[in-house]
């Protein structure tokens, strides 16, 4: 019997012979405050308000939402929130996030995200900042559409708000320890809160964990060219520590501050995200004349299995770590919030943010017999960022917000790229260091009219000037590269106007014009010489929302309803290629135009008549289209045929480009939402009985640029459970939780490459009629992890003695 059915066997028996009886008074409380989302509060506009009267598309989420599924990732979230996909970039570039289509899809860690993670307070948008993880996070709140009046460049698609866990008013020690059982993933938490004087409160709390891996290498690589078996047949093989505090300082009336501060510790052995060849539409075969069966051994289809080798330092003499793929990673950042009372209608706000990132990582090639390049990356990011607002509390009609922001960041990208001397080549065939320097100065305000009792009209804009700095230097010939654009700045103003009628407290319509922003920046993962540009424009979004909120039947029923229109510009999307050297380029172009539109429905019940049972469901229909997209990258062996139309190359007589105009974009389904229910009662003796489960499912779309049929996620549903057993008080809690249980194994960022040739040996034909040797590119992807089964206990220490 395996382990994940002992699991499910032990806890079910267990729970059987409990007698259900009335529902507590626990549970009651918990009803009352899932079914009042006017007593959500967010902080969408800068504001502490209720959910229901915010004129933005949002979702929140609170911790006990969280800790119910064991949602220990932003990829959790996405399956609480239609819309939002999450992608695994390769190297340096971390998370890649869409929300409503809208995302990156550039394997460079130099560009932004279009959706921007806040972490309290603290805007990062840089990938590998997403991984920060979900521990001891008080609420999460998802913010849709572009956001740059309050939160200022790169959310052209939304905003991820995290706010940690506050301090508690009494002290607690809260101890929890689970596993899970697919990954063999063990992991322990400790939390200690609450007050430290009269004006002082503070919470500290840690999480380590250690996995042996979902995914298992089966990898049997040709022997005599450079690679080894894998030391490690489990992947992903990681151990995490994250360490968090706060410090909550109030000695008055007047002025109080928020202290955070966070460290992250990621180690990753015999595996760095790897991807996994997912199709091989031309077989296993060498392609002539070198005849070497690169895919030897490969499955070629996206599972649990795996088939990679290590790379053999005597064929790989600069390789690090003995040849063992890995990944290694630091990252500290916190922020410190002041507030003064000016005056009783008047409040000075000042958030200070700083983060730091030290990361290196060597993933190895997705071929199953032997890689012939290999890349190793080291990648340094620096941020500080200050951010001052004036916020009003008038007792008339009118009130105005006015703020300042300033950001001094730094990226540092060092690249080499390692080559398998098995078949003639250089050991380095590339090796170089990127800097970016960014200093980004901003200014916004907005006025908030009541223009009676039931309406509200607001108003305001940010302007934003930023430039960045480009230098490189070229480590073969100890020398700067004199680029050809060293330096880009841009300056926008990007305002917005939401007209919002109450007709009675438990409703809300909503109407919003906005308009936003993501930077421009440059390519920096491969090495740039003096005759390419590495630059790309910002992207730009404007449009409109429509929306109603509600609260009906008692306030049993909560509901919100939203229609949405976007339109961009130069929007920002990655694609692979092929360099004149013939080695992979990858790089970031600017799209024409997109189109966004849809409706999104969400709700919540809670029947006054079932006490304790809660549905909740959430639904959306996006159509995200290319507007006009006619030089997109053509796949390496796409033929005329097959669109590859556009752009004659008047040299080689071959087409270079096609046309992706009303196709659509990355990441994009046009359907996904989910639905869920809980269900809490007494059992007797003070004890509760939680049981709940949860659909989540989406329409296929597509992984990569190229938008060819080999790159298309098919549409999927995962399905959740979760149980747990709670003592008197909440003093202790014993959980089983499922996630994906039918083990849907998915993957929505893929690359296209000449896998089958090795990557860089040639053997395709491009924009003709017809294809060569080497045929079609094979799709690699980064699969997501499969079934999780969850064995959890909690125990909180102050209140089990009480």
């Amino acid at each position: 019997m395996s382990k994940t059915k002992v699991a499910l066997w032990a806890a079910g028996s267990a729970l059987s012979a409990i007698s259900v009886q009335p529902a507590s008074a626990q549970v009651q409380d918990r009803q009352n405050v899932a079914a009042q989302s006017s007593e959500i509060i967010v902080t969408a506009r800068k504001r502490s308000e209720s959910l229901l009267d915010v004129p933005v598309v949002a979702t929140a989420l609170d911790q006990a939402a969280l800790e119910q599924r064991q949602v220990i990732d932003l990829y959790s979230v996405t399956e609480l929130v239609p819309s939002l996909v999450l992608g695994e970039g390769i190297g340096t570039v971390g998370i890649q996030a869409s929300l409503r289509g809208i995302g990156p899809t550039s394997q460079t860690a130099t560009v932004d995200q279009s959706v921007s993670l806040v972490i309290d307070g603290l805007q990062l948008s840089q990938g590998f900042a997403f991984r920060a993880g979900m521990f001891d996070i008080g609420q999460v709140e998802v913010l849709k559409g572009p956001q740059a009046l309050f939160f200022g460049k790169n959310n052209t698609a939304g905003v991820i708000s995290l706010r940690g866990a506050d301090p508690t008013d009494e002290f607690e020690l809260i101890a929890r320890a689970g596993y899970e059982f697919e990954a063999d993933e063990a992991f322990g938490e400790l939390i200690v809160s609450g007050p430290v004087s009269n004006t002082i409160k503070a919470r500290l709390a840690a999480r380590y964990s250690d996995a042996k891996g979902f995914f298992r290498n089966t990898g049997q690589p040709l022997p005599g060219l450079g690679t080894l078996a894998p030391k490690y047949r489990r992947m992903n093989n990681t151990e995490q520590l994250i360490l968090r505090g706060t410090i909550l300082f109030d000695p008055s009336e007047d002025y109080n501050a928020r202290l955070k501060v966070n460290y992250v510790d990621d180690r990753w052995n015999g595996t760095a995200g790897d991807s996994q060849l997912a199709l091989c539409p031309d077989g296993l075969g060498g392609v002539p004349p070198l005849n070497i069966p690169f895919l030897t051994g490969s499955e070629c289809k996206l599972d649990r299995y795996v088939q990679v080798g290590d790379l053999d330092p005597d064929f790989w003499p600069n390789v690090p770590n003995g040849g063992v793929p890995f990944l290694d990673s630091q990252q500290y950042f916190g922020s410190l919030e002041q507030n003064l009372n000016l005056s009783p209608v008047l409040l000075l706000t000042s958030v200070t943010g700083g983060y730091w990132l030290n990361h290196e990582i060597m993933p190895r090639g997705n071929t199953s017999g032997t890689p012939t390049i290999a890349p190793h990356y080291g990648f340094r990011s620096r941020q500080f960022t200050q951010e001052l607002r004036l916020t009003s509390d008038f007792d008339g009609p009118l009130n105005l917000m006015f703020g300042g922001y300033f950001q001094d960041g730094k990226y540092v990208n060092r690249n080499r790229l390692l080559a398998n001397t098995a078949f003639g080549l250089p050991a380095i065939l590339q090796n170089a260091k990127h800097r970016i320097d960014i200093k980004t100065y901003s200014l916004f305000g907005q006025a908030i009219w009541n223009i009676s009792d039931a309406v509200e009209l607001a108003g305001g804009a940010r302007w934003t000037d930023e430039t960045r700095k480009h230098s490189e230097i070229n480590f073969f010939t100890g020398n700067p590269v004199n680029l050809l654009v060293p330096k880009l700045s841009s300056s926008n103003i990007s305002p917005e106007v939401t007209i919002s009628y109450k007709p009675h407290d438990d409703i809300n319509l909503f109407a919003s014009y906005r308009q936003g922003f993501k930077s421009g920046s440059f390519n920096t993962i491969v090495f740039i010489d003096e005759n390419t540009r590495a630059d790309f424009n910002d992207e730009k979004a404007e449009g409109f929302e429509v929306g109603v909120k509600g609260l009906l039947f008692d306030r049993s029923l909560s509901f919100s309803l939203a229609g949405y229109h976007y339109k961009y510009s130069d929007l920002q999307v990655g694609a692979n290629d092929k360099g004149p050297s013939g080695l992979p380029l990858l790089r970031t172009v600017n799209a024409a135009s997109a189109k966004v539109q849809g409706v999104e429905l969400e709700a919540t019940y809670s029947p006054p008549a079932l006490e304790g049972f809660t549905l909740r469901g959430a639904v959306n229909y996006n159509r995200a289209r290319f507007e006009r997209f006619t030089n997109a990258p053509c796949a390496n062996g796409q033929t005329i045929a097959e669109g590859c139309d556009q752009f004659l190359n008047e040299n080689t007589g071959r087409f270079t480009s096609q046309d992706l105009s009303g196709r659509p974009l990355v990441r994009s389904p046009d359907w996904s939402g989910n639905v869920a229910f809980d269900y809490e009662t007494g059992i007797g003796g003070g004890k509760t009985l939680a049981f709940g489960s949860s659909v989540y499912f989406s329409s296929s779309y597509f992984t990569n640029l190229t938008l060819r049929p080999a790159f298309k996620q098919d549409g999927f549903a995962k399905i959740g459970a979760n149980v747990a057993l709670r003592g008197e008080d909440d003093a202790w809690e014993l959980s089983l939780i499922g996630n994906n249980l039918n083990n849907k194994i998915i993957a929505a960022t893929c690359s296209n490459a000449n896998t089958q040739n090795g990557s860089i040996f040639g053997g395709q034909i491009t924009g003709s009629t017809e294809k060569g040797p080497a045929g079609d590119d094979e799709s690699a992807c980064v699969p997501q992890r499969g079934r999780e089964v969850w064995l959890r206990a909690t125990v909180r220490l102050g209140r089990l003695f009480n």
